[in-house]
């Protein structure tokens, strides 16, 4: 499915767009100038220029070609714009403005004309109520809300103000998506559909769904099982109890369902399921690494107790500690300090520098027992370390190793360890802070390798 459109414009209209910041599509343009891959015009039916850019007074009047219409203008002439967007030849539209299906029958009614008038021109929606669309590696941002953080994560919320709140959370943890798509009503384009174009592209790495309701869910069990061979995708899913059922079908006007139906969904379709929020970004940046082939872990550390809490989480999730080879230990052993432990978790102790860190990770990826990695640090406490040694470390010896085996970061000290952490990530190696964050990580790479079939049951 072809939604470039949407994503890769050549030409964006802003239908309401505004001089006025007290409106949305004032923020709207203001976001959108910046926009790198095609031009931006305001639509604005009383003022002859927008933020310093001339305005047409119609869509139509645009002599260049559009293809993305985001529509922020009052309920009562949404119809018309939609009609003129048609006319005009408009690919895809983004309806911001609310009060359709999430306000009752009459809404639902008022939407499925919309989503006629948009199909009888080979016109696509996204909406209504929705906060809009963002496409970080060409700094599209068709939203009233800042800038994501530039990564490989495609975001899918039903719910546009959640959805706003976890941009604004990843931007302040470094977390970085490269779409979010905020679809509101989802009165036509449904996360099916979404699925099914984000599975074909190639700067979104992993698919994460907050979902408070669907529609069709036979079509996106269908689709799911499709998409999920291809790439990863978690969801997060609202409405699981009888409470939260009824806020999320007054809050989308979409049906929340049984959660045990959810469920069995899910699995029958191999989509990742999440417990909250964390969960699902801990479980979708794991994706910057390579599957791995098994199950089993080596953890390495300079600290016992993350060790063990690690080592806890992994279980919890029905991964296994790997048995490491008598060859890998007597190696640890030929470095490490006499008090150092070398079965797994392997404790390097306090005083371990980059070099140790180096040296460990070396072993444990050659070890042929050995799945997947996740390197530990807490605050170095010896005098003369560098924050970024223990990164480098680890990141020397995937590059000299280069075995496709996946490696995890866990540098637990806050600001201190910050620039490391963005050492790891700048080389593709996502850095946690918790160690149910970091097993998150690694159980989603072990699901989504059983769903590609890559995975060597023991």
């Amino acid at each position: 499915m072809d939604l470039d459109y949407f994503f890769k414009p050549r030409g964006i209209a802003v239908i309401g767009a505004s001089n006025d910041p007290r409106k949305l599509g004032y923020d709207v343009f203001k976001n959108l100038k910046r926009y790198k891959d095609g031009k931006v015009y305001p639509v604005n039916i009383k003022d002859e220029t927008v933020q310093g850019i001339k305005a047409y007074k119609n869509v139509k009047d645009i002599p260049d070609e559009v293809d993305l219409a985001v529509i922020v203008v009052p309920k009562r002439f949404v119809k018309q714009a939609i009609t003129d967007c048609g006319e005009k030849g408009v690919k895809g539209a983004v309806i911001i403005t609310a009060g359709f299906g999430e306000t009752g029958e009459e809404g639902k009614k008022e939407e499925r004309e919309l989503v006629e008038i948009a199909h009888s021109y080979g016109m696509r929606l996204i909406g209504p109520n929705c906060v809009g669309v963002m496409n970080t590696h060409n700094d599209m941002n068709a939203t009233f809300i800042m800038d994501a953080k530039k990564g490989s994560i495609a975001f899918v919320s039903q719910s546009g103000a959640l959805g706003a709140g976890i941009v604004y959370k990843t931007v302040k943890e470094g977390i970085g998506f490269s779409k979010f798509i905020s679809v509101g009503n989802m009165a036509d384009l449904d996360f099916a559909e979404l699925m099914e174009y984000l599975a074909d592209t190639e700067e979104d790495k992993a698919i994460a769904l907050y979902i408070e309701g669907i529609r069709d869910g036979r079509k996106f069990i269908e689709v799911a099982k499709r998409v999920t061979k291809k790439k990863p995708v978690i969801a997060l899913k609202a409405g699981k109890s009888e409470s939260g059922a009824r806020a999320a079908s007054s809050h989308t006007g979409s049906l929340a369902g049984s959660w045990k139906i959810y469920e069995a969904a899910f699995k029958q379709s191999g989509v990742l399921v999440a417990e909250t929020i964390d969960d699902m970004l801990s479980m979708a940046r794991a994706f910057t690494q390579p599957l791995p082939k098994g199950r089993r872990v080596a953890i390495m550390t300079n600290a016992g107790g993350p060790g063990v809490l690690t080592a806890d989480e992994l279980d919890k999730r029905g991964l296994k500690l790997a048995n490491l080879e008598e060859k890998t230990m007597e190696e640890l052993r030929s470095f490490l300090p006499p008090m150092a432990a070398v079965k797994n978790p392997v404790d390097m102790i306090a005083s371990a520098r980059g070099e140790d860190y180096y040296r460990t990770a070396k072993a444990l990826l050659e070890d042929p027992n050995v799945d997947m990695l996740i390197a530990i640090c807490v605050v170095p406490t010896f005098a003369g370390m560098t924050p970024t040694e223990h990164a480098e470390g680890v990141i020397r010896a995937v590059k000299e190793v280069n075995n496709g085996k996946p490696v995890l970061g866990l540098f637990m000290a806050g600001y201190v360890s910050e620039k490391a952490k963005e050492f790891l990530e700048a080389n593709g190696i996502p850095s946690y802070e918790r160690p149910e964050d970091a097993a998150a990580g690694a159980y989603a790479l072990v699901q989504q390798a059983r769903n590609a079939g890559v995975l060597e049951e023991e």
